[in-house]
């Protein structure tokens, strides 16, 4: 593991610094995309970022490519993990800023002022615990943007929508220590998991704003039954017992459209359901 790199600039949640914003990307046999993932975080425009890579033990060529950048990676890390959520801890343990925020392998910051757009946010509103905004959706073969996901909901719409995309989320580091961590039982639906406990903590803050691209599709949207199972175990575990039972409902709905080959229904209900209420400025 390297160690890590000081910036120098000083940190906090006052006024006048700026807050360290911790970002960590996992990883396992993404060569093909990982690149554009840390040129991404590296290329941002704002000074005080501690960028660590937590890798699952890959065996292609991911290693050289992190190698290629080690001198503006922080830490970074190769070894076997449990899954994807045993992975995502990992890296919210080693982070130690003031803020942290997570960019999958296979994504990327929309532009290079993102982070220093969330850190503003943070730094003049100390009040704000975690913040979230918009994401696009990116067809893997055309590269064109299929849907924005990501709209500004009440902590109740939260729950039945999954309306915060994950690599969108910056939360303080000390959410992690009140909500907990990711549930390592959860190996799909975990972030929505998190979400639920998120919004009992806090009313997270919406940045009308493209922070991330996400290419289509993700492990969830490859593996749509255990998604399903896991949305309504979440809310059942969590206390939402009318919920649970109306998201059992919508899955079953879904499964029927999967099984009668109409995904395509399915994917523009989703994109209906997700996309912000009216464009943002981007």
């Amino acid at each position: 593991m390297k160690t890590p790199q000081q910036t120098g600039t000083p940190h906090g949640r006052g006024q006048g610094t700026l807050p360290l914003v911790s970002i960590f990307t996992i990883t396992y046999n993404s060569e093909e995309f990982l690149e554009e993932t840390i040129k991404s975080v590296i290329s941002q425009d704002y000074a005080n970022i501690e960028y660590i890579i937590v890798d699952g033990g890959s065996t292609d060529g991911t290693l050289d490519i992190i190698r290629k950048y080690e001198d503006r990676i922080a830490k970074w890390v190769s070894e076997p993990d449990d899954g994807i959520s045993d992975a995502i801890n990992k890296g919210i343990l080693m982070c130690t800023g003031d803020v942290v925020g997570q960019i999958f392998s296979d994504d990327w910051y929309a532009d290079q002022s993102v982070i220093g757009r969330v850190a503003e946010v943070f730094r003049k509103s100390p009040e704000v615990k975690a913040l979230y905004g918009i994401q696009d959706y990116i067809d893997r073969d055309t590269g064109k943007v299929m849907f924005k996901w990501g709209r500004d909901s009440d902590p109740s719409e939260i729950m039945k929508r999954s309306y915060i995309p994950y690599p969108t989320l910056f939360v303080s580091r000390d959410v992690y220590k009140a909500i907990g961590l990711f549930r390592t039982d959860h190996q799909v639906a975990m972030d929505y998991e998190l979400m639920i406990r998120l919004v009992k903590h806090t009313k997270p803050y919406f940045l009308n704003y493209t922070i991330a691209c996400m290419r289509a599709m993700g492990v969830s949207g490859m593996q749509y039954v255990t998604s399903f199972k896991e949305t309504q175990r979440a809310l059942w575990e969590n206390g939402h017992y009318f919920a649970a039972i109306m998201m059992g409902i919508r899955n079953t709905a879904k499964f029927i459209l999967i099984k009668l080959g109409m995904s395509d229904v399915l994917f523009r209900l989703w994109a209906g359901n997700v996309s912000p209420k009216a464009e943002g400025p981007r």
